[in-house]
């Protein structure tokens, strides 16, 4: 809607016939419909107040998967429909952040657990995706300033889960943890 050009940029040739696990870092509201420019259907796990918004929020709530971050059965019921959505075939994405939590650009916080529970349940692999640009373009603390700069989306290679079980969950999370958080070290340095 403010005309922003994307450049996508990918790292590995995808497989349409293949289910995936998108996982993004988050540092500002440009980052929800960037990632929906992924060109295969997904559902998005994310935040319940995006529901509120008029309009909007009918179609998020309807057609995505909603999560109270601050409500334990909320979060646990989110998990049982995002495994039933992923059982049924569907491609999700996620912010494994939990949100915006942004202390330091452009360092991210520790990952959340449930996407990389998926993805070991199932045997899906995980796709990181790097928006290194979002934070110039529009701040999450100045949200009436939107720059104009082009946007920038890495579809990196996805990651498999190698095994079953608890560890494996961890090694997938610090794995795509490390892969996204490298990108966006190295962009921000090539901006200085």
């Amino acid at each position: 809607m403010a005309f922003i050009p994307v450049e996508k940029e990918w790292r590995f040739k995808l497989d349409k016939k293949q289910q995936y696990i998108l996982c993004a870092n988050h540092f500002s509201y440009l980052d929800i419909p960037i990632l929906g420019l992924f060109p295969m259907a997904f559902k998005f796990v994310g935040k319940s107040s995006l529901a509120k918004i008029p309009l909007f929020g009918y179609m998020y709530r309807t057609l995505h998967i909603t999560v109270n971050r601050s409500s334990y059965r909320s979060r646990a019921r989110s998990l049982v429909k995002a495994r039933e959505e992923i059982q049924k075939g569907h491609n999700l994405g996620f912010f494994p952040e939990g949100g915006i939590r942004l202390e330091k650009y452009p360092d991210m916080v520790d990952f959340k657990d449930g996407a990389f529970k998926l993805a070991v349940e199932n045997n899906v692999p995980v796709i990181p995706v790097t928006m290194p640009d979002n934070y110039h373009i529009l701040p999450d603390d100045d949200l009436l300033n939107i720059r104009r700069k082009k946007c920038q989306i890495i579809y990196h290679e996805p990651i498999w889960p190698s095994d079953n079980g608890d560890e494996q969950v961890k090694q997938l999370k610090e794995e795509v943890f490390r892969v996204i958080q490298t990108e966006l070290t190295t962009a921000d340095a090539n901006d200085i």
